[in-house]
């Protein structure tokens, strides 16, 4: 099918500044296509580069043109529900082979240009759809995400757990006794809630029940709802982590049902001796042998597929789910808090999971400015951060 309605990258004035962006057409009438034109011109008004508002124009385009070619629409306020579900799951992931960022790029983008249209008087109904996918293709799309993706070079995106996949972790980490399986699942809250290293986790150097305790009073006395508690960490290397209030109200009742089996410390053996380094790594591993034994099948698929979810993934989607709030805006915070909390030796490395958070949020203007970044020959970051 030939496409009727094209883009092309313009340059155009306005207040005494020259801008690039793009226009989409229709071909054989030669008109632009007003509400699509005015989106893209409106990105590039609000500081968008050219690169990302041409990756917007391809992703309208291609719906405009799937639209025009439906003898069923006739506009955009003719798409259903059902209509886009199918665009996504039929046309971009079956005909196209669309990868996994590829389609949230889609989600995210004719969301906003949905919301605009509706804004600017162009349709009657704005974002109403749920971009529905079938368990099918969601599952299609856990076991490709990310591969080949020249925008993810870490490979974050077969690292990150998302949250509702740790929870069916959580569900599966039992142990033999009541402590062992609360003890647990402590280990991993604090893997996926601070950014722990599984040694850090079990080393006596951190988490005594004084230090504990003490920085729970502290937060108290400071009428706090968030913990903060200082760690040993890799190199012996001094830093914070910020217990979340669910957190801390679950190590609060750990504490108070287990006080005289700990031995002085948060996390150790039924006997009250430390655990090994391995032992965290292990709780993850158990979990997710279950998980693929036991879990619904969609759910077993997910984890049997991904061989990069591990331990060190907690630390990853902690890194990258801190990303998301700081890039989002939700937490006013600057990337040395997401440095700072981690303990990275070098800046660069935050700015990877700063990208690869803007990336899941759809935010095209900052990938490209973290891409930028890079790039660049003077990049250097932990490399030892991504080799787990």
């Amino acid at each position: 099918m030939k496409e009727r309605f094209l883009s092309k990258v313009v340059t155009f004035e306005h207040g005494g500044r020259k801008y690039e962006t793009a226009v989409i057409a229709d071909s054989v009438l030669s008109v632009i296509h007003p509400a699509a034109t005015a989106y893209l011109i409106n990105k590039s008004l609000t500081g968008s580069k050219v690169k990302s508002v041409k990756k917007y124009a391809s992703i309208i385009k291609s719906l405009i043109n799937e639209i025009h070619f439906d003898p069923n629409l006739s506009s955009f306020d003719d798409l259903s529900d059902v209509d886009m579900s199918n665009y996504l799951e039929l046309v971009l992931m079956g005909d196209r082979g669309n990868t996994a960022g590829t389609i949230n790029q889609v989600e995210v983008t004719l969301s906003n240009f949905f919301s605009f249209m509706k804004t600017q008087g162009f349709t009657e109904y704005g974002d109403r759809f749920t971009y529905y996918k079938s368990q099918e293709s969601e599952i299609k799309l856990a076991k490709t995400r990310g591969r080949q993706n020249s925008h993810d070079p870490f490979n974050l995106s077969e690292r990150y757990i998302p949250k509702a996949q740790f929870e069916i972790l959580l569900k599966h980490a039992i142990g033999k006794s009541a402590y062992i399986r609360d003890r647990n699942e402590i280990i991993l809250r604090l893997g996926f809630g601070t950014g722990m290293r599984a040694f850090e986790i079990t080393s006596y150097n951190n988490l005594s029940l004084i230090e504990v305790e003490a920085s729970l009073k502290e937060s108290e006395r400071r009428n706090l709802n968030e913990v903060e508690i200082d760690i040993i960490g890799k190199g012996n290397k001094l830093r914070s982590i910020v217990i979340e209030p669910d957190l801390r109200r679950k190590i609060e009742a750990f504490i108070e049902r287990y006080r005289s089996r700990l031995n002085g410390h948060l996390i150790c053996s039924s006997h009250g001796q430390e655990l090994n380094d391995q032992y965290a790594t292990t709780v993850f591993s158990r979990a997710k042998q279950r998980i693929i034994k036991y879990a619904d099948l969609s759910h077993a698929d997910r984890w049997a597929a991904n061989n990069n979810w591990t331990f060190h993934s907690l630390r990853h989607s902690y890194a990258t789910n801190l990303g998301i709030r700081i890039e989002s805006g939700e937490a006013k915070l600057g990337r040395s808090y997401l440095m700072d909390r981690l303990g990275h030796n070098y800046p660069q490395t935050t700015v990877i999971y700063l990208h690869f958070a803007a990336a899941l949020l759809g935010m095209l203007k900052e990938c490209d400015s973290y891409e930028d970044e890079m790039r660049k020959k003077a990049f250097i970051y932990d490399k030892q951060e991504f080799e787990n």
